[in-house]
């Protein structure tokens, strides 16, 4: 392969970075993330050690701002900033492996780049700082694609960005050695085998959810109710914030909040029987002090004949929680579940973050547990409601952060991963969108815009069966941690032993 000049070095870097962000949630070209890296990995054939460093980071700055875009609407000015730290970030590990592979002669130095890439995305998951805030990941490219989602029952996100990665890098090694190294190019191309299985895998796994769709359906309504951005509604309101959208601090907008609700739920329920409804993280009521509003709630379910979920406060002697509530269609409540991974605004605000017990409640439709909103971020809380027997989610979620059209479609992804990760049927209200009913392997039947008020209907199912993941959690990510291990173990005895030849050659 020749080798390319300084100028078009760089414009294939930067070529990379706008394919990989277009390939990621709020844009529509999933597979982009399949052959983005290629580009980038062609441009450092050859060059000097800082001229890889300057192209790689190069990639991964454009990616990062790409991909980030809506961080100012939380950080203000420091989320520019952050942006670009998050993609000198990505840029340290890809140079890291990349040198990996280079000094690994053996045959499996291929495998350099997606471990190391792979094992660094999911430190970032488990740094408190970086699990928080930093929910992005090069697997959510493929959130829309379920047939591919179907590795993360198994292995969780790691191993579908372990297998993007090592396509990435078996193209471009194709690429690089279609006239030169044969072992190389069969080796490669032997590779990518892995990939297409597990589409293939997915198509089948894909036949068998619409089996289930068709024999066994359970429907799920969810509303878009838009009260973060209805100036009516903030003006009966003080407009405090809680961290996560603002306080329904008077009767006058509370009452207004179940109304829009109410009646988006009554326009779910003409056309079609509707087992669940799940409103938006709107904390329309405190369950402690409301009691009349409560009495309405309770009265709409019965109305509707359907269970419904919604977002409230609940206030105990020394706590309070933003907690989700299940009120049955005979007008009992079913049960309560604090919200677990409260924001640092919330807590600010007086939220306490709710116990880890991880409850479930039994439905005649199947075991039943609530979250609320970022609980869905963190794969041990979904995970752990799986464990302990949930197979249906209903999640109340606010995405607002101010209007912001790009956000949204990161926290839907993450419900979608959670779903296939744990063959949970899923679904989720949100206060801006992206509303969400999700089947165990990870199709959406029903998807609502962004910033736009309406409810959505939609078919899932359950399956009795937990997953290896939901079992055995991220055993995967450490297994890939310790192969990581040893591959930097044998890169760093071939770097010292080349320092040594070129001291003795001298």
């Amino acid at each position: 392969m020749k080798q390319p000049n300084v100028l078009v070095s760089y414009m294939l870097a930067i070529f990379s970075g706008i394919l990989l962000f277009l390939s990621m949630p709020s844009y529509v070209f999933s597979f982009l993330a399949w052959f983005g890296f290629v580009p980038l990995l062609l441009s450092l054939h050859e060059k000097t050690p800082q001229h890889q460093f300057w192209l790689i980071n190069t990639c991964t700055v454009v990616w990062s701002i790409g991909t980030h875009i809506w961080y100012p609407a939380i950080f203000s000015y420091w989320g520019y900033l952050i942006m670009i730290a998050g993609g000198l970030f990505y840029g340290a590990f890809l140079k890291m492996g990349y040198d990996m592979q280079t000094r690994i002669k053996s045959w499996y130095g291929i495998f350099a780049i997606p471990i190391t890439f792979s094992v660094f995305e999911w430190v970032k998951t488990i740094i408190p700082f970086t699990k928080t805030w930093w929910i992005e990941l090069l697997a959510k490219s493929q959130w829309t694609v379920p047939e591919n989602l179907q590795i993360l029952s198994m292995t969780g996100f790691i191993g579908l960005s372990f297998l993007l990665l090592l396509t990435n890098v078996c193209l471009a090694e194709i690429i690089k050695n279609v006239r030169k190294d044969k072992k190389q190019l069969l080796l490669s191309s032997l590779l990518l085998l892995l990939p297409i299985g597990n589409y293939v895998y997915g198509i089948y796994i894909m036949k068998v959810n619409d089996d289930m769709l068709r024999s066994n359906p359970i429907t799920i309504g969810a509303t878009v109710d838009m009260i973060n951005q209805d100036e009516e509604v903030l003006s009966l309101g003080s407009k405090e914030s809680a961290g996560d959208g603002y306080v329904a601090d008077t009767e006058a907008m509370k009452t207004k909040i179940f109304d829009i609700n109410r009646d988006l739920s009554r326009n779910l329920v003409k056309d079609k029987d509707v087992d669940f409804i799940v409103w938006g993280e709107n904390e329309f009521m405190n369950l402690t002090t409301d009691s009349e509003l409560y009495r309405e709630f309770i009265g709409l379910s019965k109305e509707l004949h359907t269970h419904i979920a919604a977002d409230t406060v609940w206030q105990t002697k020394d706590t309070m929680y933003d907690t989700a509530v299940l009120i049955g269609p005979n007008g009992e409540e079913v049960g309560r579940t604090p919200k677990i991974f409260t924001l640092w605004g919330e807590v600010e605000f007086g939220f306490t973050p709710g116990p880890r017990d991880f409850p479930t409640y039994q439905t005649e439709h199947g075991e039943v547990a609530l979250a609320v909103c970022w609980d869905r971020h963190d794969q041990s809380i979904i995970r752990n409601y799986s464990k302990h027997g949930a197979k249906i989610l209903l999640i109340p979620a606010d995405d607002d952060f101010y209007g912001d059209s790009r956000f949204p479609y990161f926290a839907a992804s993450d419900a979608v991963f959670r779903a296939v990760e744990n063959h949970v049927a899923i679904g989720s209200g949100s206060t801006s969108g992206i509303a969400q009913v999700i089947t165990p392997y990870g199709e959406m039947t029903a998807s609502s815009n962004v910033n736009q008020r309406q409810a959505i209907v939609g078919d899932t199912f359950i399956l009795e069966k937990q997953t290896f993941y939901t079992k055995y959690g991220e055993v995967f990510a450490y297994l890939f941690a310790a192969i990581f291990v040893v591959m930097l173990f044998v890169s760093e005895r071939n770097k010292r032993k080349e320092i040594i030849k070129q001291k003795s050659n001298r």
